[in-house]
């Protein structure tokens, strides 16, 4: 016991350094690679969310007559997170303060616009769905922690 408390604390000791802040008067770099890793990741963040919705699709248990309102909501959705910019525009340090923020403005109007989209079908989806199934598609609130499943019968 003695020994792996040893080796948490020198392991934490060891990394402390690279946990610190960087020396005063650092340009920290923040615009993302503008390479062809940089659209891998932005396609893998799309076939994450098209996972995401068929875990909720599957915790949601939806009944026949709500089936339709979620495929219509799940290809609006899609539609909405596919027409985003994929390759992220520069909006790091590096890149100048007026083209910064015409990307800025360029990326939150492509969100807003996606929103607009989804918003009808969102609530049309919304409204079919019982409480127990919006607290479900709401996701967890924040600092509640999950609803502990029952007991099973036999098993401690």
């Amino acid at each position: 016991m003695r020994r792996s408390v040893f080796c948490v604390l020198a392991a934490l000791a060891l990394a402390a350094p690279a946990l610190a802040d960087p020396p005063a008067g650092t340009i920290m770099k923040v615009t993302p690679p503008q390479d062809a890793d940089a659209e891998k990741v932005c396609r893998m963040h799309v076939e994450m969310d098209m996972v995401q919705i068929g875990h909720l699709k599957a915790a949601l248990k939806l009944d026949a007559a709500q089936e339709p309102v979620f495929e219509a909501w799940r290809k609006v959705h899609s539609e909405a997170v596919r027409s985003l910019p994929c390759r992220a525009l520069p909006t790091g340090l590096d890149t100048p303060v007026p083209e910064r923020m015409r990307n800025q403005i360029a990326v939150m109007a492509a969100e807003l616009d996606a929103l607009r989209k989804e918003e009808p079908a969102t609530d049309a989806l919304y409204q079919a769905l019982s409480p127990a199934q919006r607290a479900a598609f709401d996701g967890p609130k924040q600092g509640v922690p999950p609803p502990k499943a029952p007991p099973t019968p036999g098993k401690p």
